[in-house]
């Protein structure tokens, strides 16, 4: 049976530094904020699809500010780690 647990997108915006990383290179998943350049997430879940979209995001920010969070519990191996 293949995985199809979904994961959590979660933001920490008072870590955020507005780089812009995420939305530059995954802007299906994240936007900056007009008002403050901080983070904005578009989804709050994803299907396993997105997951190496989303590694890729989270690897890229300076902050950190960017966790992944297997939803439901399901298929946790390896979710919050960035390629």
């Amino acid at each position: 049976m293949a995985d199809t647990a979904r994961v959590e997108i979660r933001v920490d915006r008072d870590s955020c530094v507005g780089s812009g990383a995420c939305a530059l290179f995954e802007p299906e998943f994240f936007d900056q904020s007009e008002d403050d350049g901080l983070v904005v997430p578009r989804v709050r879940e994803a299907g396993p699809e997105a997951l190496p979209a989303l590694r890729r995001a989270a690897s890229r920010c300076p902050a950190r500010a960017i966790a992944l969070v297997p939803s439901g519990g399901q298929g946790s191996a390896g979710w919050d780690r960035a390629d």
